[in-house]
C-alpha cells in the first residue's frame, strides 16, 4: 500500500502550495520549486490622508501638513524675493537691507571726499612741525633754558628722593625765582611767535608748511579747492594757535578753556564729514591731497 501511494505521488507531481502558506519538507531528492506566477497580486493600497495646506489656496498638501508661514517669509510654491547680495552669499554691503548704519567716525569717513587728506595725516604733519617749533625756540632761548636745567640738575643729583620736603622747597625756589619765570614766559611768547609766521608765510606762500609737505598734503579753499590767499591764512593760523596759547600762558583755571579748545579742534576732523577742524571752518579752508590736485591739473602744480 505504501509503495502504490508513492508511486501515484510521484506520477502526479509535486502539490502547489497554498497562496501565503510554506512547502512541507519532501524526502531526498526534493522537487524543484514553483515558479511564481506571472503578476504577483499586490495588497491594495490605502489612499494617504489629505490635509489643508496653508500656503496653497484652495488646494491640499498630501503627506505632510506643513508649519504655518511665517512673517516676511515667501509662500510655499512661489519664488523667493532677491536679496541684493551677490551670488556666493557674504555680508551686505552698505546701503542694502539688512547692512548697519556706520556711525560716528566711520560715518564721517563713508561720506568723505576722497581727494580729502586723512586726519591722521594732518595729526603727523603738525607734529613734525611743532617739533621745528619747538627745537626753533629752544635753540634761540639756550642760555636762560640751559641755566634753568641745570639747576634742576643739581636738585635732583643733591635730593635722590624728589618726594622728601627738602627737595620739594628746593624745586619751588627755582620756580619762584624770577629771572627763570622770565625766562620761560619770554620762551612761551617766542615760540608761539615762531609758530605764528611759520604757519602764515608758509601756508600764504605754498599752501603747506614742512610736515605737510612731508606728508603731501595741501590747504586749499573750501568752495572751489583753489589756493589760499594771506587772510584766509592768517584767520586759520591764529584760530589753530589760541587754543595752545590759552593753555601755556594763562593762569589756573582759565586754561582750562584753552585745553577744551585745543581738544575739540585737533578731534573735530575725526567726526566731521569734511574732515574740518574748527581753524578750517573759521577760514572756509580745507585740507586735500596733493596727489589729487596733480591729477586733476594733469601735472604738478606749481605753490
Amino acid at each position: 500500500m505504501t509503495q502504490q501511494n508513492e508511486t501515484e505521488h510521484e506520477t502526479a507531481g509535486p502539490a502547489r502550495p497554498a497562496t501565503g502558506s510554506q512547502p512541507a519538507p519532501l524526502a531526498s531528492p526534493p522537487p524543484p520549486p514553483a515558479p511564481p506566477p506571472a503578476e504577483a497580486a499586490q495588497p491594495a493600497q490605502q489612499p494617504a490622508p489629505v490635509f489643508p495646506s496653508p500656503y496653497l489656496d484652495g488646494e491640499a498638501m498630501p503627506q505632510a501638513y506643513l508649519a504655518p508661514p511665517q512673517p516676511g517669509q515667501p509662500r510655499y510654491g512661489s519664488a523667493p524675493a532677491p536679496s541684493g547680495r551677490p551670488f556666493g552669499g557674504g555680508p551686505p554691503q552698505y546701503g542694502q537691507p539688512g547692512s548697519a548704519r556706520p556711525v560716528g567716525a566711520r560715518a564721517a569717513a563713508a561720506r568723505r571726499d576722497p581727494a580729502l587728506a586723512s586726519p591722521w595725516y594732518r595729526l603727523v604733519a603738525s607734529t613734525l612741525d611743532w617739533i621745528i617749533i619747538i627745537v626753533v625756540s629752544v635753540i634761540a632761548f639756550w642760555s636762560p633754558l640751559s641755566q634753568i636745567a641745570r639747576e634742576l640738575q643739581a636738585i635732583a643729583t643733591r635730593y635722590p628722593d624728589l618726594t622728601s620736603p627738602a627737595a620739594q622747597a628746593a624745586l619751588n625756589s627755582v620756580s619762584r625765582d624770577p629771572a627763570n619765570q622770565r625766562a620761560l614766559v619770554y620762551w612761551f611768547l617766542s615760540m608761539f611767535g615762531i609758530a605764528l609766521v611759520y604757519y602764515w608765510v608758509q601756508q600764504a606762500a605754498w599752501g603747506a608748511t614742512i610736515g605737510k609737505r612731508a606728508l603731501g598734503v595741501r590747504v586749499v579753499r573750501a568752495a572751489d579747492r583753489s589756493r589760499i590767499g594771506i587772510r584766509q591764512a592768517g584767520i586759520r593760523t591764529v584760530a589753530f594757535l589760541a587754543g595752545p596759547a590759552i593753555l601755556m600762558l594763562l593762569v589756573s583755571p582759565i586754561n582750562y578753556v584753552g585745553a577744551a579748545l585745543w581738544a575739540a579742534d585737533a578731534g573735530l576732523p575725526l567726526l566731521d564729514s569734511q574732515a574740518q577742524a574748527l581753524h578750517d571752518k573759521l577760514a572756509g579752508t580745507v585740507v586735500v591731497r596733493q596727489r589729487w590736485l596733480d591729477e586733476r591739473s594733469a601735472g604738478p602744480q606749481s605753490w
